[in-house]
């Protein structure tokens, strides 16, 4: 009876071990899930936080900025859940309810056209950026914080803005060209962006301007090359006229 006993005992012991740890396994994977999606919120805040920087770069829309923020609103939502008792979390809430107020209101775009790249370098870090906001922009529809309509409004205003760095950057190089004398390739490239902006249907002012541009920069390259043939032909002419001229002249007598 006794032996019987001892191994219930033993065997209530075991369980109750085997029970423990597996709610603490449990509790240390809850912990380890928690942990990361704090962290992972953490990430989107500061990516978020990264992209809002650049809104004195480039033209940020006013639906473009509330998306942004409503992005870190909704991620410090989720990490308030997580972590009820920072304060940290909380005052930066507040701060971003805020700050959405104050865009719903008063926002206004910095600059309403584009400021051209001064450099490959800052063009290149400029369509990043862009890229980035278009990637995000699919992800908040995907996930239906985003309406149709504003998504198509907002993804056209950055692809039409990764079109103007674009010819920004075909222009400098293509005016480079012309310094250097090398007007074929500054044909080829005058004539790619007009081709470009040919297939644009809804340009606005900046994309008029910049194709009036290149279209006038074209004529004159195609002009000053008609002078050119024109002055060659003339020589030649003249060289031919000349030939003949002594060709038929008298004849001296010695």
């Amino acid at each position: 009876m006794t032996l019987t006993l001892i191994l219930i005992a033993i065997g209530a012991l075991l369980f109750l071990v085997i029970v423990y740890n597996i709610l603490q396994q449990y509790r240390q994977k809850q912990e380890a899930e928690r942990r990361t999606l704090l962290l992972k919120h953490k990430n989107i805040i500061n990516e978020t936080d990264e992209l809002l920087l650049h809104a004195g770069q480039l033209p940020y829309s006013k639906a473009l900025v509330m998306m942004l923020y409503n992005r870190i609103l909704s991620s410090l939502h989720i990490m308030r859940q997580q972590d009820p008792a920072s304060t940290q979390v909380k005052s930066r809430t507040t701060n971003i309810e805020q700050q959405l107020q104050q865009v719903k209101e008063h926002y206004q775009m910095e600059q309403a056209s584009l400021q051209p790249p001064e450099s490959d370098r800052q063009a290149i870090h400029m369509l990043k950026i862009v890229k980035r906001l278009r990637a995000l922009l699919r992800i908040e529809h995907n996930n239906g914080k985003l309406g149709n309509q504003t998504f198509v409004i907002e993804d056209r205003r950055l692809e039409l803005i990764q079109l103007k760095i674009n010819l920004a950057n075909l222009t400098k190089r293509a005016h480079l060209a012309l310094n250097n004398k090398n007007n074929p390739m500054a044909h080829q490239m005058l004539t790619k962006g007009l081709s470009v902006l040919e297939q644009v249907p809804d340009k606005d002012e900046q994309l008029k301007n910049i194709e009036e541009n290149l279209q006038l920069r074209l004529n004159e390259l195609n002009n000053s090359q008609i002078k050119v043939e024109q002055e060659q032909k003339a020589r030649v002419e003249e060289q031919e006229k000349s030939e003949l001229d002594q060709l038929f002249e008298p004849k001296r007598k010695w």
